[in-house]
């Protein structure tokens, strides 16, 4: 079983304070005692081996007994993905929180179809935040991954490094399957996953001129979600150092 906690609440090197949500987890719904044991993920890929020191369903105090640290994935991998309609990009989170993405980036694309995108972004992305740690504490992935902002097309541009390796999922017949891909030296991979409209011909022509490489994923069309888990899997199989 795992818990997570902010690194500001370790009260010292051996002792570690949990929040009210955790520490009512732990406390009522999986109903552990003072003494058991439970390990502690505090994003950063710290993972903390710990007996519970005090029970209260407000403030677990946990005492560490051993830790270790895992480095994350090289390359880190970003995820662009246009945001869709409803609760969809919710439902991304999860699954490449598992896989280890390092950072979600949601895209207002010209032909995306999700509202308000901007409104209540901070309230957004600290739920979004909230299901990352739960698929952090299910899969053990000792890495929270970062949340933009929604941004457009051309502000993710701003954003992109030199040395930053950027893959384009589209239908150009440029396009080839990843895997098919020469794995480069970047410490980052950025794969962009555009809406089930397609890109538009301004978002291609951006992609082109900016040195994108475009990638494939078959000849079947996808949902959005399939295309992003499919994307980042095989990205990890080709890319990884």
């Amino acid at each position: 079983m795992r818990t997570f906690f902010e690194p500001d609440f370790m009260e010292s090197e051996d002792v570690i304070l949990l929040d009210e949500v955790e520490s009512h987890h732990l406390s009522k719904v999986l109903r552990l005692q003072t003494g058991d044991s439970i390990e502690a993920l505090d994003g950063r890929g710290n993972q903390y081996l710990t007996e519970i020191n005090r029970m209260d369903r407000k403030c677990v105090e946990l005492r560490v007994v051993d830790k270790k640290f895992s480095a994350p994935l090289q390359p880190a991998f970003r995820l662009a993905v246009a945001l869709p309609k409803g609760n969809r990009w919710e439902d991304l989170i999860r699954p490449l929180t598992e896989l280890g993405v390092a950072q979600l980036t949601p895209l207002i694309t010209d032909h995306s179809e999700s509202k308000n995108a901007t409104k209540k972004q901070d309230v957004k992305i600290q739920k979004w935040k909230k299901i990352a740690i739960d698929a952090c504490k299910q899969s053990g992935n000792p890495w929270l991954p970062h949340f933009d902002f929604p941004q457009t097309f051309s502000f993710f541009l701003t954003t992109i490094q030199e040395e930053d390796e950027i893959l384009i999922g589209t239908l150009s017949p440029q396009s080839a399957p990843i895997k098919n891909l020469k794995s480069g030296t970047s410490a980052r991979v950025s794969i962009l996953i555009g809406p089930e409209g397609g890109w538009s011909e301004k978002e291609e022509l951006l992609g082109e001129e900016n040195g994108f490489t475009p990638f494939s994923l078959g000849s079947n069309t996808l949902r959005l979600e399939t295309a992003a888990i499919c994307g980042l899997a095989v990205a990890r199989e080709s890319f990884i150092l």
